[in-house]
Formats: C-alpha cells, structure tokens, sequence
C-alpha cells in the first residue's frame, strides 16, 4: 500500500533523499547526476523543495510507503502557462509494474487540473524505453525527438488508460 502527496514545506530532506535514490537507481534516466546532486549546498535543497510545495506554479508529490518510493515534480513552463512539465518522474524498483506510477500521475494530473494547465509535456530519455511504454499507456503521446529522447504530451482532463509498466523516469 502507498501514500501520495505533496511535499509540505520544510520537507527538503525528504526531497533529497528520494532525489539522490532516484540519481543513483537510474542515473540513465535523468538529466542530471548523483554527483552534482550530492555537491548541492543544503540551501539549495531547501529553496527547490520549498518552492514546490507552495503555489499554484510548481509542485512536488511523493510516494511513501514505510518508505520514500517515489517522486514526480511539475513546473509550469513561463513561455506557455497553460503547459506544464514533468520533471524527475521515479518509481522505485520494487514498486514498478505495479500501480504506483499510474496513482502519481493521477495525482500530478488532478493538481494541474485545477490550476489552468492545459497539457503535461515529458521528456524521455533515449533507451529508456520501460519509460516511453507507460507514458504511452498512460495516454501521452508523442510529438517531438529531443536531444537526447522523446518530449510527449497529454491534454489534463483525458482520461488516462489503466495498467502499464512503471517507469524510472
């Protein structure tokens, strides 16, 4: 069984845990690195999980069991308001294939839905097809190659189909 929620404020520790497992597990599946994370000064742990856990702009929800076992963040992107994205999606291992991925998301969604977001945008990794595959179960498709990956999109308010596999990112 699991919890989902937003992160409260002054909870950058419970950030940075969940952060720096998902950097280690999947290091393939981010942008950014275990070793860049761990350089952060606890300052700046605590400005980015604050800032997501208050407003209508940005947030970040958790997955707890006895546990931290998952983690998803959405920024509303400036030059489009209606557009959100979906940033540092991470299940862990143990939990994938299961629901736990499908609920986040429900979660990230019904937040977006009340506050003016239009579309979810999600880049993927290249290789990271596990990923690719739930997105695409969950209703997001794709529109553009990235980079390094694929961006895809859904609409907030589609409804999103059931099952799938749980991606690292």
């Amino acid at each position: 069984m699991h919890a989902i929620r937003r992160l409260n404020p002054g909870e950058a520790s419970l950030y940075r845990a969940i952060r720096l497992e998902a950097l280690k597990e999947s290091p393939e599946a981010f942008g950014s690195t275990y070793q860049s994370a761990l350089e952060r000064d606890d300052a700046s742990w605590v400005a980015q999980a604050d800032a997501s856990a208050r407003g209508e702009d940005r947030a970040t929800f958790v997955v707890l069991t006895d546990r931290p076992v998952g983690l998803a963040a959405l920024y509303r992107i400036p030059e489009h308001p209606d557009q959100g994205e979906l940033l540092q999606m991470w299940i862990a291992p143990d939990l994938r294939g299961g629901s736990a991925a499908a609920d986040l998301l429900d979660s990230v969604f019904q937040w977006a839905s009340t506050r003016s977001f239009r579309i979810i945008r999600a880049e993927v990794t290249a290789g990271n097809g596990r990923a690719f595959r739930f997105y695409e179960k969950y209703g997001f498709r794709p529109v553009d190659p990235a980079g390094g990956g694929t961006i895809l999109t859904k609409e907030v308010g589609q409804a999103a189909p059931s099952g799938g596999d749980e991606p690292s990112k």
